[in-house]
């Protein structure tokens, strides 16, 4: 309970300002202002946005839900997303997320604390941690394949995978021992929370891009009252506590090779890695300390199962529409799947995933040509000059992400054209580059990728297995243009079994 007031507190303290410009005069003018309406961000951001850079660029000025942001093209996005001095990843994405008091709340270190729990105790383990959720990936394909075809309608591919990433997710952090209706439920809603509080839903509502900051305050008070305090508080925060407040740990920058009380294991849930991070000299975590772990995991909630979910959706989509790629991704299945189970259905492994270089490709492609705008946001740390203009101090400022994904210098002349052919041969889907940014850039780009990005493969490949996917109507619709990064498409999918697999659990 202490925890979820903790987040009330901080959302009403918190004051929402307007950075001021810096009082002395700029060494270069200020960039241009332009008036783009509100009905063409909303509707069409690519088209007013990369024509406002056209005619005014390469930095400009627009207001956008009562906010001054700046928008750059694609020349100096490697310079936003790599001069972290200048342009703070932390400060930027704290604010832009509605988590302004996060950083004050942990002194500078919650994005790091972040960094550490994912590179620690995900990539290194995620070997094993595959192992443990591939099950759960298989169990539920079967699941929604046979809602399609016992109902003969199209399914929620959303739904489906919110649920399907969730329950892996419950599985990493604190075990499967754990996992229950009760308990899945609620991590699916505190994703679902966490995002709508975070703003990624705001653009689909005109009460809250009129008055961003009376809907950020109602929308808090509900939330952090309705799913954090009385279900994530009472149902998670307990287990978390119990699994780490009972024992003893051996700190991460200890010498020692073993557990204070048990040896340490690969198969360890994540809230033990956790816990590892805050162990004082004795073996114990704090009070504080627990809370603290209790907050990571709800980052870790949210970041692994809504981004994951919305990105596997625009796969799965793109992938029943463009159907001349269907016939390689299931022949490669068959190459690359490490055996076949007692149901006479495909294992696949950590490293069998890591040979799917033909989905992999497809992923890629995907990610590029989805139509990300503005996707990455910094801020500026101080007066900032960029390409002969100067940014204000405490000012937003987004890549134009569409003009790197799109951009003929990169990609030659068919840069909008879809051909996932190109990466055969690689960089991997989950490879960071200056022309390349699903998973943003620099030293802050997103450490969960490898992740995120296998269990897009795990999710695509299960269903391939057994089913051929069809959307009815032959079409999707982007319900939100300028946020398609978090938003997912809307559609209805429809699974045809293939006849020669069975379909029992």
């Amino acid at each position: 309970m202490l925890f979820g007031a903790g987040f009330c507190f901080f959302m009403i303290a918190r004051r929402c300002k307007r950075p001021k410009p810096s009082s002395h005069s700029p060494a270069y003018p200020l960039p241009p202002i332009i008036d783009i309406p509100a009905s063409e961000i909303f509707s069409s951001p690519q088209k007013a946005y990369e024509s406002a850079l056209k005619n005014h660029g390469p930095v400009i000025g627009v207001w956008r839900k009562g906010r001054l942001e700046y928008i750059v093209d694609e020349e100096c996005a490697k310079e936003v997303l790599s001069n972290d001095q200048d342009f703070s990843f932390e400060r930027g994405t704290a604010r832009v997320l509605n988590l302004g008091f996060i950083i004050p709340l942990s002194t500078g270190k919650f994005f790091k604390d972040v960094h550490m729990m994912v590179t620690g105790g995900i990539i290194q383990r995620i070997e094993k941690i595959v192992d443990q959720i591939f099950p759960t990936f298989k169990r539920q394909a079967h699941r929604i394949v046979k809602n399609s075809q016992s109902s003969g309608n199209g399914v929620d591919l959303f739904a489906h995978v919110h649920r399907c990433i969730a329950e892996a997710m419950l599985i990493t952090v604190v075990g499967e021992k754990y996992v229950s209706d009760r308990t899945l439920q609620v991590t699916e809603e505190t994703a679902h929370a966490i995002a709508t509080m975070t703003g990624i839903y705001q653009n689909m509502s005109p009460f809250a891009r009129t008055f961003p900051k009376t809907w950020k305050v109602i929308t808090w008070a509900r939330l952090v009252v309705k799913v954090i305090i009385f279900q994530y508080c009472r149902v998670i925060v307990p287990i978390i506590w119990r699994e780490i407040c009972r024992r003893k740990y051996r700190p991460l920058n200890s010498r020692v090779s073993e557990y204070i009380d048990e040896e340490e294991r690969h198969d360890e849930p994540l809230v033990h890695y956790i816990a590892r991070m805050y162990t004082d000299s004795q073996g114990h975590v704090s009070i504080l300390s627990a809370m603290w772990v209790s907050t990571l995991v709800l980052a870790f909630i949210f970041a692994s199962v809504h981004q994951t979910a919305a990105v596997t959706v625009w796969v799965v989509f793109e992938l029943s529409i463009r159907k001349e790629y269907l016939a390689s991704v299931q022949e490669e299945l068959s190459a690359i799947a490490d055996g076949i189970d007692s149901g006479g259905l495909h294992k696949l492994t950590y490293d069998a995933s890591r040979r799917s270089t033909v989905l992999d490709s497809f992923i890629r492609e995907v990610l590029r040509t989805k139509g990300d705008t503005l996707s990455i946001v910094r801020e500026t740390t101080r007066d900032v000059s960029l390409a002969g203009r100067t940014i204000p101090k405490g000012n937003f400022v987004y890549p134009m992400t569409t003009l790197t994904h799109r951009s003929h210098r990169l990609y030659g002349e068919k840069a909008a054209e879809f051909d996932p052919n190109k990466w055969l041969e690689g960089p991997a889907s989950s490879t960071v580059d200056p022309g390349y940014l699903p998973f943003g850039f620099g030293r802050w780009a997103c450490p969960g990728r490898i992740l995120a990005v296998t269990e897009i493969k795990m999710i695509v490949l299960t269903l391939l297995a057994i089913s051929m996917p069809e959307l009815e109507g032959g079409e999707y619709t982007v319900v939100d243009p300028l946020n398609v990064t978090s938003v997912p498409p809307v559609g209805r999918l429809l699974l045809h079994p293939l006849d020669s697999k069975p379909m029992e659990n």
